[in-house]
């Protein structure tokens, strides 16, 4: 996991829904196993070489951002089965493809926002 992802998956843990603490522990021991084959920032995550083994996905924070060229774009992280899953980037309004991970300072809880 590069720095910067880190850095994104730590801050949306800290400032996501409910108790945290149980995924940000996780996050150190997390590895990069897929990247998203569209081009996305998109990274899905073992821990400890664990993969989930059931697909439900839980959001645990989830957030929007305006990326340099004012596309709409979302991000969150999830978990399934109890592990830390994933960092899911995506087009809010379909206009491009969030490749890179989101600036700390742009992110706006989805939603919450007048970005759209």
């Amino acid at each position: 996991m590069t720095a910067d992802e880190a850095t994104v998956v730590q801050w949306l843990l800290e400032h996501g829904d409910g108790d945290n603490r149980e995924f940000l522990a996780q996050l150190k021991r997390a590895r990069v196993v897929r990247l998203c084959p569209c081009g996305c920032a998109s990274i899905d995550f073992s821990i400890d070489g664990k993969r989930p083994q059931h697909f439900a996905m839980h959001v645990l924070s989830d957030y929007e951002w305006r990326n340099n060229l004012g596309h709409l774009c979302g991000a969150f992280v999830f978990e399934q089965d109890g592990l830390l899953a994933g960092l899911d980037s995506w087009s809010i309004d379909g206009l491009g493809i969030p490749d890179a991970m989101p600036p700390i300072e742009r992110l706006v809880l989805h939603g919450s926002s007048t970005l759209a």
